[in-house]
């Protein structure tokens, strides 16, 4: 699962409880079978930690950009080093 697919996904879960209490989302959660609650657990554990390094990586290289160790490229310049190496 792609990471846009699993940020579309936890978007609309968000939305469909969003009008819903914790405790009855936890609730719900405890009546699940245990695997299935391992499941729900592994998906948001790697939603996490996915947002988490996401987040890193974005705030390092922001770093590094302002310490000049990193140069910005502007998105039509990317596209075409992009397209020029995919035609190699």
């Amino acid at each position: 699962m792609t990471p846009s697919l699993r940020n579309e996904i936890a978007f609309s879960l968000l939305q469909t409880y969003m009008d819903r209490s914790f405790e009855e989302i936890r609730s719900e959660v405890l009546e699940l079978d245990s695997e299935s609650q391992r499941r729900l657990r592994d998906e948001i554990d790697r939603n996490l930690e996915s947002d988490h390094t996401g987040f890193h990586e974005a705030k390092r290289r922001s770093e590094a950009v302002d310490r000049g160790e990193m140069k910005t490229v502007d998105g039509p310049e990317a596209l075409n080093r992009v397209r020029k190496s995919i035609a190699r």
